[in-house]
């Protein structure tokens, strides 16, 4: 790896990736700056922070003149940012017009920013395996070229995010700046709002009767371990990124001491809807609707031969 030090920009920074992802490169002698943006107030977690290698900003990537303003102010320019990492995504199951511009338009905005910059050499999205078509024919592992999910009927929560992983595509030509994807399994474990999170929190697991998919959770240590891989390594292009823990759902619930229950496909969205208003679960199930039945699992051969990424952190339950 290079032993020039990296001046790092990370939207998002207040979610727990972003969190962790600072905490972990601040520790990193081979970083020489990280300025974070979010769009609170400095959080607590972040004042203990040296001050001479992490600066917070409030920024709206949303609005391009507030975005670039920061992108030309001293603060940046002194800060000699020369990768930025792409975390600022509504995680939450969040619908509607500002979701969609934060997630869709905002990674957009940010590419373009940093582009012009003409000094932002690498540019680090965190994607998700939800961008993954699944079918009953599909084989048990995708690789990157694997088809996307450009079903009209798919949920919004899955059509943002294909749609900023093609952005982040349409601008991988780039001749100045080097764009790498992440697209990551499942994420899981403390104080992270994923999906399997909240259904193996949920009171009652519900599960597609007559199916048994295998699926994959990420430590967050793997997670921060792919990301601090990206930064340094030149490289581009796309590359999945997955757990070392790998079982059927139901294994998972078993582990977890969960109340596992198969229904017919037809009752588990109105369910999952009547135990969401009352407060019983944060699991959305339309976003899995076809991971409840369908394995798709990530290939990661070319994440371990050109990232050196291996996972190795243990889901605990």
């Amino acid at each position: 790896m290079p032993t020039t030090k990296k001046n790092v920009l990370i939207t998002g920074v207040t979610s727990s990736i972003g969190r962790n992802l600072t905490q972990h490169l601040i520790q990193n002698p081979r970083v020489g700056f990280i300025l974070g943006l979010g769009r609170d107030k400095l959080p607590y977690y972040f004042k203990d922070l040296d001050r001479s290698r992490f600066l917070y900003r409030n920024c709206n990537i949303l609005k391009y003149r507030e975005l670039k303003n920061l992108f030309l102010s001293r603060v940046f320019k002194d800060c000699a940012i020369d990768t930025v990492v792409h975390l600022a995504f509504h995680n939450r199951q969040m619908h509607g017009k500002d979701v969609h511009l934060l997630n869709v338009h905002g990674t957009k905005n940010l590419i373009e920013a940093c582009i012009g910059t003409g000094t932002v050499t690498k540019f680090v999205f965190k994607s998700s395996d939800s961008v993954y078509k699944l079918r009953p024919s599909n084989p048990v592992f995708l690789d990157e070229h694997a088809e996307l999910n450009h079903d009209p009927e798919a949920d919004q929560w899955i059509k943002d995010r294909v749609d900023a992983d093609m952005i982040c595509r349409a601008y991988m030509d780039s001749k100045t700046m080097r764009i790498v994807i992440l697209r990551m399994a499942s994420i899981f474990g403390r104080n992270i709002g994923g999906q399997y999170n909240s259904y193996f929190d949920s009171k009652i697991v519900f599960r597609t009767m007559g199916f048994n998919p295998m699926i994959n959770l990420l430590h967050m240590k793997d997670v921060i371990r792919a990301i601090e891989l990206a930064i340094f390594k030149n490289v581009k292009g796309i590359y999945n990124i997955a757990g070392k823990d790998t079982a059927p759902l139901a294994t998972f619930a078993d582990l977890n001491h969960s109340f596992c229950l198969g229904l017919p496909e037809p009752l588990l969205g109105p369910l999952n809807w009547a135990t969401r208003a009352l407060g019983l679960t944060r699991y959305y199930y339309e976003v899995d609707r076809q991971r409840q039945k369908y394995t798709g699992l990530l290939d990661i051969a070319k994440a371990r031969r050109e990232l050196g990424f291996e996972p190795e952190g243990h889901i605990e339950f």
